[in-house]
């Protein structure tokens, strides 16, 4: 399952936009504002129409009047907020089981008599997995991971509360909050469990098993192994952390390995759930969609420069669209074919070239001079304007150069902790207060 290209009308701080998808990897970049997260939810709610399809509770996404577009303006001396237009629409050109289609998602659905059955009767893309449901119990009817993580994803194990196992459920179950943006880790730990106790009881390697503990480490910088811990209950890493192998809790891991573990971890399991037949070729050969909002959340910058590769490379059939603030994220990009790079605000996909981190800053990202600190740069402009005011000193009255020293020294209370700099000014201040009484 791909999604090549995404068409939004009305659509929150879009009234109209299009951008184009890569097959493998896309990174959205934009100020804040300028509608990273908006996208990556309009996609899951346009894969959320396959969902429909299974005709059972999977995880099918919610919308409201809040994610209609809206124009704001005053009317006299009244605030008015109203919807330009009344139909939010999103309109997806994508492969499905190997099938082109055109599919859109409409709200309300109602407002056009010319679309009024699309509320009633399935659409095509949603009769392509009735299909796949009717045919579940073949093994040669494999299944697409769909997974949506936003910024609130990770989610923290409530204390001293017991992992259940799991019985035999139906491999729908993997869809379970599958677009729900966060991470369902406690049916994550219930499967890791329940997969971890029978190979114990069966005495036998469980492939699919296996397949997630390969990926969890293959993700994860200096991991050597994970499983599931009967005295701790709950899944245990072996790994090398500032250069000493150390083996810790899930909950005792810090923010960025919890993240990046638990949202790795989400998307093998359910691929697993999902295509069980494959075994041991599960994570290889299913494919996909992930949607990440923020993919470089609680990442130290070194791991920031490995993330998208190790991603590609352990889910090597998996579409990822992912939003992100960090130049590391961007400058990993350079020399894959398989990366497309796309500036919200420029509305197109943009070069990846081989550049600095200040390069990319400055360039792409609109940070002025970040090789030097915000307070150096606050420093210049106190200059500058302190260089202006002692101009004006010689011809002012008495009353003038007063308020002008007052200024002065305001200009000058912010850097106090800097002596270099403030008797570098002051003494301009003398030279120039002295050649006015000359």
């Amino acid at each position: 399952m791909k999604i090549n290209k995404l068409k939004l009308e009305n659509f929150r701080c879009f009234k109209e936009y299009e951008l184009t998808l890569s097959d493998r990897f896309t990174l959205l970049i934009g100020d804040n504002g300028s509608g990273k997260t908006a996208v990556l939810d309009a996609i899951a709610l346009a894969i959320s129409k396959f969902l429909e399809g299974f005709l059972v509770p999977t995880d099918l996404r919610s919308i409201s009047d809040d994610d209609t577009h809206y124009e704001f303006f005053s009317m006299g001396q009244a605030p008015i907020k109203e919807k330009g237009v009344l139909q939010l629409l999103i309109k997806v050109e994508g492969i499905v089981n190997k099938i082109r289609l055109y599919w859109e998602f409409l709200y309300p659905k109602f407002l056009h008599s010319k679309r009024i059955n699309l509320a009633f009767e399935p659409t095509k893309i949603g009769l392509i997995a009735f299909d796949l449901a009717e045919s579940i119990t073949s093994p040669e009817t494999l299944l697409p991971l769909l997974a949506h993580y936003d910024t609130s994803r990770l989610w923290k194990k409530t204390d001293n509360e017991e992992i259940e196992t799991l019985s035999p459920g139906s491999r729908l179950s993997g869809y379970r909050n599958c677009l729900n943006t966060g991470l369902d880790l406690k049916q994550l730990f219930s499967w890791f469990k329940t997969q971890e106790l029978a190979a114990l009881q069966k005495q036998e390697r469980r492939h699919v098993l296996e397949a997630v503990r390969e990926a969890i480490v293959s993700m994860i910088p200096g991991a050597q192994r994970a499983w599931w811990d009967l005295d701790w209950d709950e899944i245990l890493i072996e790994t090398t952390i500032q250069g000493k192998a150390q083996t810790i809790p899930f909950h005792l891991l810090s923010d960025g390995y919890r993240n990046m573990i638990g949202m790795v971890a989400d998307i093998a399991y359910r691929m697993a759930t999902l295509n069980p037949q494959l075994e041991a070729d599960v994570i290889k050969q299913t494919e996909g969609i992930v949607l990440i909002d923020e993919i470089d959340l609680h990442l130290h910058p070194k791991w920031q420069k490995q993330v998208v590769e190790r991603l590609l490379n352990t889910f090597p059939k998996v579409q990822f669209v992912a939003s992100s603030h960090s130049p590391f994220i961007i400058q990993s990009l350079y020399h894959r074919d398989d990366v497309l790079l796309w500036d919200l605000d420029k509305a197109e996909p943009v070069a990846i070239d081989s550049k600095s981190i200040e390069d990319i800053a400055e360039n792409q990202q609109g940070v002025e001079i970040p090789q030097q600190s915000q307070r150096f740069l606050d420093m210049e402009k106190a200059a500058e304007a302190y260089y202006t005011a002692l101009k004006q000193i010689p011809p002012a009255d008495e009353d003038e150069k007063q308020r002008l020293r007052q200024r002065l020294d305001e200009l000058l209370l912010p850097y106090s902790d800097d002596p270099a700099f403030q008797a570098f000014l002051k003494m301009e201040r003398l030279a120039v207060e002295g050649s006015g009484k000359a």
